[in-house]
């Protein structure tokens, strides 16, 4: 299963919902999508807005697809492959761009995909995925301490 999730922002992702929606039926496994607040709604996926089990969505998934928040931090400690998808600012998906920066950089620092062109997302791309975040304990706490300082910048 292919697990798609775009937290709990109260804006819209509809870039990366409708794009899963849209090749979900080329792939040859389950697309399950956490749509948030997103008015989309998936036609070839289960979806749902928010749930009380994202740990049981986790245990599942072969891939998970996320937004570029602190919960890719939680991905890399399940030791699934990832691809990270950050909101960004001109896609009025967030305020600013501090999804794209830490995205940028936990790619850098785990080896995980940041795709930020939508269309970067195709059926070979995510059949053949299983790049898995690798992160030493030393690298998670660099990591928590970059994303509270893009956070505190861009709170000001």
């Amino acid at each position: 299963m292919i697990f798609v999730t775009v937290g709990t922002h109260p804006g819209q992702f509809d870039r990366l919902v409708k794009r899963m929606d849209e090749i979900a039926p080329f792939l040859k496994e389950k697309v399950v999508i956490q749509k948030g607040f997103t008015d989309y709604v998936p036609r070839h996926a289960d979806s749902f807005a928010f749930t009380d089990d994202m740990e049981g969505y986790y245990s599942k998934a072969r891939l998970v697809i996320s937004q570029a928040a602190t919960t890719v931090i939680e991905f890399a400690l399940h030791q699934k492959p990832l691809i990270i998808v950050p909101r960004q600012k001109r896609f009025g998906e967030h305020i600013n761009d501090h999804q794209v920066e830490f995205a940028e950089y936990f790619a850098q620092k785990t080896g995980v995909l940041c795709v930020m062109k939508i269309d970067a997302l195709t059926p070979a791309l995510l059949r053949g995925y299983r790049s898995q975040p690798h992160l030493k304990k030393d690298g998670l706490h660099k990591l928590q301490h970059y994303l509270g300082k893009i956070v505190r910048e861009h709170a000001t």
